[in-house]
């Protein structure tokens, strides 16, 4: 009697473990999920599918409404997240993986109307679209120690001020790891430097030259290397 009650429970608890690990359904992952606010906005997950290493779930942000996928998928001996998400505006898939305290994102690709940023920039517009590869990024200790990627803007019109606009050409930008920290440069056709941004010393430093309003039409002569605007702000990742 005694040997077929350990029999039972053992078959409960390895049901139960099998449950807990491999049966789990992905709704349960999701309501355990702490209020996001990416951008000071709230995101939303619900009608969650599937099972937790391998779901989906509908994601509500500002006015983006779409479904996000998700798989667990380890990279050698970090585990992750191949993730995709695609919603009326935005695709966006790549792999996030997490070890000891320290992210890293993996052949991030995505699709972001310009039009999509621009109308919550005052009495500013514009359209194209811009393809981001982000091949790697990785945060450790609060601060970036890896980063590779490209930026390409399709080009297209950008407005500003009341009824002034200007077609603007295709951009590309590179992403890089400097020996102070992560640079991205945003060049036009001709190779001339339009934006910089930097991170050094826990700051991001931004930079437009002169090559950015001379391509609006609004600034003639001078030369297109000259810095016209820049500003700096603290920069901590992983606070």
């Amino acid at each position: 009697m005694m040997r077929r009650g350990f029999a039972l429970g053992a078959v409960f608890v390895v049901s139960l473990i099998l449950f807990l690990i491999v049966l789990m359904p992905a709704a349960v992952l999701v309501e355990r999920i702490p209020q996001l606010r990416p951008g000071g906005a709230p995101l939303t997950l619900a009608d969650a599918r599937g099972r937790w290493w391998s779901g989906s779930a509908a994601v509500s942000w500002r006015d983006q409404q779409g479904r996000v996928r998700w798989e667990v998928n380890w990279h050698g001996l970090t585990p992750g997240l191949d993730l995709a998400m695609v919603s009326n505006d935005l695709d966006v898939q790549g792999w996030l993986g997490a070890a000891w305290g320290d992210w890293r994102l993996e052949q991030w690709r995505a699709s972001v109307p310009v039009a999509m940023v621009s109308r919550y920039i005052p009495q500013g517009q514009a359209d194209g679209t811009v393809r981001m590869t982000l091949i790697a990024l990785e945060l450790a200790d609060d601060a970036v120690v890896d980063a590779k990627g490209t930026l390409d803007y399709s080009g297209g019109t950008v407005g500003w001020g009341r009824g002034e606009s200007a077609p603007v050409p295709p951009l590309q930008g590179r992403l890089s790891m400097l020996e102070a920290g992560p640079a991205l440069v945003v060049t036009d056709p001709e190779q001339k430097q339009v934006f910089a941004a930097r991170v050094a010393e826990q700051k991001l430093n931004v930079q437009v030259f002169r090559a950015w309003p001379q391509l609006l039409g609004v600034s003639q002569g001078g030369d297109p290397s000259d810095v016209v605007f820049q500003m700096s702000q603290p920069f901590l990742p992983g606070r």
